[in-house]
């Protein structure tokens, strides 16, 4: 009897961390333009996501779901699937070669609202937009601009506050009317992130400017590694605690009342 309970137990143990197949998709959003992205569905969905990665958004959707480029939320579709969240990953859309200058924009928010009507045609649970460094802008503009029909809530992480060096490459969180996001909000930071436009002193700041919002909240992450270029590696994308971080995302996620 025990060795069957043993063997019962490992199994779902196993089962709850089988990796789900992903699935290559392309919708159209604008007239004439198409969007590539990877969609992972979760056994039985909580909640479902919109995985928006930061840099210039280009990260190269090949026909097995695999990506040319990664990073927290590119490559960590898996880590919020296993806690009962469905996702979807965009690539750029078709008329574009990367998302610098076009995160804030009217058109970006019409693609970013047929990838929320996909997912909500898919299951009937809160939609929320993560996004993380760049990408957090990504996820704020679809809720300001898209309101009712954008997302439920909204994932900020390693968000940009500060400009870049160079014109464009920084994607600043403050392009978009931050008051006029009304739905909750989880901001999610290292604490010793190292990149100079996402410094961990600016949370209480954004916390303020997102004043219409009817909760807000802060996870601070600490410890993983710290290797690579600050901007694009290490504590910035939560080195080696991906899972980790992932969790405590999905667990606040979870936590808050649909509407």
């Amino acid at each position: 009897m025990r060795t069957a309970l043993f063997s019962a137990a490992l199994a779902a143990a196993l089962g709850a961390h089988a990796q789900v197949q992903p699935e290559v998709r392309e919708i159209s959003t604008r007239p004439g333009v198409t969007l590539r992205f990877v969609y992972l569905k979760a056994a039985q969905p909580v909640a479902s996501a919109v995985l928006f990665q930061g840099g210039p958004g280009n990260i190269g959707i090949f026909p097995n779901g695999s990506m040319r480029n990664g990073g927290f939320l590119a490559a960590g579709g898996q880590n919020f699937v296993q806690h009962g969240i469905s996702v979807v990953i965009p690539d750029v859309p078709s008329d574009r070669r990367h998302l610098d200058g076009f995160r804030a924009s009217a058109a970006h928010a019409e693609d970013n609202a047929a990838l929320i009507a996909f997912l909500r045609q898919q299951s009937p649970v809160p939609v929320w937009a993560v996004g993380t460094s760049n990408g957090s802008l990504s996820a704020a503009a679809a809720a300001t601009r898209l309101q009712d029909k954008g997302p439920d809530g909204l994932v900020l992480s390693s968000t940009v506050t500060q400009e870049g060096r160079t014109r464009g490459m920084a994607h600043v969180v403050s392009e978009v009317p931050l008051q006029d996001v009304k739905v909750p909000v989880l901001l999610v930071h290292h604490k010793d992130d190292a990149c100079y436009v996402t410094p961990y002193d600016a949370m209480p700041g954004l916390t303020a400017a997102l004043s219409a919002s009817p909760k807000v909240a802060l996870i601070t992450a600490q410890g993983g590694s710290n290797n690579g270029n600050p901007c694009h590696g290490g504590h910035h994308q939560f080195q080696g605690i991906e899972a980790a971080v992932a969790k405590d995302i999905a667990d606040w996620v979870k936590a808050v009342p649909a509407k």
